[in-house]
């Protein structure tokens, strides 16, 4: 009990020291408070066109593509994308693939991935998290609500586009949508093929590390007390520490989302959106690694600015697929996060339980995992079904997953990361590292092939190993390959 109300008591006097150092940063090096900070016309007016090209519900968002709505038990609705628009050619699409973005993304995440043309023959579904892009608000983040939903959600989309037995049903998902993704693909295994992970962590895996490696510095320096004299002994006692050390260094953001609300919210919005712009700073530096425009031309500002926020106030009074329907325009929760794109809602992802709190499935979600057919179960595991039966440890995936990190991630640290990872994927998974590559992997242009590739191995049956299918690709390493 102690020493749990200590870990509590460390990680907010971290989280306010990170809140104060930060704030001196924006202020000082980046004059967030100042004038300068503030929109300019030019950018006002790009960001409105920006917002009507992505958002306009009478338009295509994408070539293609058309905007859609589905409705959970509860009455929310999820706003997503589909390349099933007027223009498209109507062809029979054999699999199914649902991009899962994460914070402070939307659907537009995966804009570049969703055209590539080598993926036009499968049914393409991109689809907002609650409370972000076209979403509803929940009134609860956490495991219960946000993972029934988006079981909820991918049910539906079984059943109407995944039509022939013969189909593939393969999810990608990105960030918090990763996480999401590995405690579904733990806990709901029915629900796809494979499941393609990119820039997230498998929770448990994640939780247990850090505890291992407190466990284990514990113990060391317990045997320290009684020989003092050792200092090797010392030494390597905290030198475990330091990969909990860096990553609670890279995620000095999680500390203070956790915060007291005013606090949190504070930092979410202070500076003019200070935080959502850094993290546009740090997409922008995937698409120039050499070095980064400063500031961000205004055309790329507000396709960053559009992808997060969402729909604005001129996309949501007469915005609608149908005049008559009412169902099919934006929910009114939508409206209520125009003034501050949103970041007031998108932080209760980080504060909830969503993480590692425990999730009760509904009958109804029980009912309809067990209705899936025993054939789909069964491919769902790959060649041979035994990765349904291999448990491993606590939130260990039971469907074959293909992980996805960028060597350069400023969100995690590698070694925590990678260490006894392979514990908890399944046969036919693997964990792949991309030397250069950063953490919006989607809207890099070498990423972003190479999960296409996999995307494309994966729709298209699994035939032959992955690790052939990137042979060619010199930056990619296999940290994890499972036959």
């Amino acid at each position: 009990m102690f020493g749990e109300l200590a870990l509590r008591g460390l990680c907010f006097v971290y989280g306010l020291f990170s809140l104060a150092f930060v704030t001196a940063i924006a202020a000082v090096r980046d004059g967030a408070f100042s004038s300068k900070a503030r929109m300019s016309e030019e950018e006002e007016r790009e960001f409105a066109l920006a917002q009507k090209k992505y958002w306009d519900l009478s338009a295509e968002p994408l070539p293609g593509f058309r905007h859609a709505f589905y409705t959970l038990r509860n009455g929310l609705r999820l706003h997503y994308v589909i390349n099933e628009s007027e223009k498209s050619v109507e062809t029979k699409k054999k699999g199914v693939a649902i991009f899962i973005h994460g914070f402070p993304d939307s659907y537009l995440l995966w804009r570049e991935l969703l055209v590539a043309p080598s993926l036009q023959g499968y049914t393409m579904i991109a689809v907002d998290l609650p409370s972000y892009g076209g979403s509803d608000n929940f009134s609860l983040y956490d495991a219960n609500n946000v993972l029934e939903a988006m079981t909820g959600f991918i049910l539906g989309m079984r059943d109407l586009y995944l039509t022939e037995a013969s189909s593939r049903l393969v999810i990608i998902s990105h960030d918090w949508g990763s996480l999401i993704g590995a405690r579904l693909a733990s806990e709901a295994k029915e629900l796809a093929h494979r499941w393609i992970l990119t820039s997230g962590v498998i929770p448990h895996h994640a939780s247990t590390s850090a505890l291992t490696l407190l466990a284990s510095t514990k113990q060391m320096l317990l045997t320290y007390r009684h020989h003092p004299t050792n200092l090797h002994l010392l030494k390597t006692s905290l030198t475990q520490l330091l990969p909990l050390l860096a990553q609670a260094n890279l995620s000095f953001y999680i500390f203070i989302l956790n915060l007291p609300l005013p606090l949190a919210t504070f930092f979410a919005r202070m500076g003019n959106f200070w935080f959502l712009r850094l993290t546009h700073h740090l997409q922008t530096r995937c698409l120039f690694p050499s070095k980064v425009p400063t500031p961000i031309p205004a055309p790329l500002a507000a396709d960053h600015l559009a992808a997060s926020s969402g729909p604005g106030t001129s996309q949501l009074p007469t915005s609608t697929l149908s005049q008559n329907a009412e169902e099919e325009k934006y929910p009114p929760s939508v409206r209520n996060r125009v003034r501050d794109h949103g970041m007031a809602q998108k932080i209760r992802l980080y504060r909830e339980g969503l993480f590692l709190g425990p999730w009760e499935k509904s009958l109804e979600t029980i009912a309809a995992l067990s209705a899936i057919s025993v054939d789909s179960t069964m491919a769902a595991a790959g060649a041979g079904g035994g990765a349904l039966f291999d448990e491993g440890p606590e939130g260990a995936l039971k469907v074959p997953a293909t992980l996805i990190h960028g060597e350069k991630d400023p969100a995690f640290e590698r070694r925590l990361v990678l260490s006894g990872l392979g514990d908890y994927l399944p046969r036919r998974s693997q964990a792949i590292m991309l030397e250069g590559s950063g953490h919006w992997l989607p809207t890099e242009e070498f990423a972003g092939k190479v999960i296409v590739e996999v995307a494309e191995w994966a729709l298209g049956g699994e035939e032959g190993s992955l690790r052939e299918r990137l042979q060619g690709m010199e930056r990619v390493t296999f940290a994890v390959d499972k036959q």
